[in-house]
């Protein structure tokens, strides 16, 4: 008896070291999970305000994910941010993309920075990471449209651009 447990356990050793894993692509994978707007407070101005609550998830097969370097605003929007969120006005039932002005300094443009983490370094054959990612959006002034979406993707270290995933609609009135 003692033996046939033996050989069933090399056994079961050798068919689990068998099963490959699977690859994951370098290309960051995003899918959004859920987009809340709830009420807030901007207390250095003293002002009620609204936040958009934006949460996805992702998974990254070579753990490339976060900024190393600090903002230098001598570089391009890729090199400061990874992630970008274009918005849309939706206007009888179709969508048009709201121009945005990466100069204004009072309405920032929606672009975030993950920052590097070292805790996400990977060593050995699978560096994949996988996590969820929550943004929040204060908007201290409601846009004009009372309807609108994001299309957003994100970018990471090796500049590997991430599928675009779009929110729900969202309202503001």
């Amino acid at each position: 008896m003692k033996r046939l447990i033996i050989a069933g356990s090399i056994l079961l050793t050798i068919a689990y070291a068998c099963v490959k894993t699977e690859p994951v692509s370098p290309v960051p994978q995003i899918t959004f999970k859920s987009f809340q707007l709830v009420d807030g407070y901007d207390t250095a101005l003293q002002n009620n305000i609204k936040i958009g609550i934006l949460e996805f998830s992702f998974v990254d097969g070579d753990a490339d994910i976060g900024i190393e370097t600090p903002y230098d605003k001598t570089q391009s929007l890729e090199y400061n941010y990874n992630v970008f969120l274009y918005p849309y006005k939706k206007v009888n039932g179709s969508y048009f993309k709201v121009d945005i002005d990466t100069t204004d300094t009072l309405f920032p443009p929606p672009f975030y920075r993950i920052e590097y983490d070292s805790k996400l370094d990977r060593v050995g054959q699978n560096k994949t990471i996988k996590g969820t990612i929550t943004i929040n959006i204060d908007y201290f002034i409601l846009p004009s449209y009372d309807t609108l979406k994001y299309e957003f993707y994100i970018i990471d270290r090796a500049m590997n651009k991430s599928n675009v995933e779009s929110t729900n609609d969202i309202g503001f009135r």
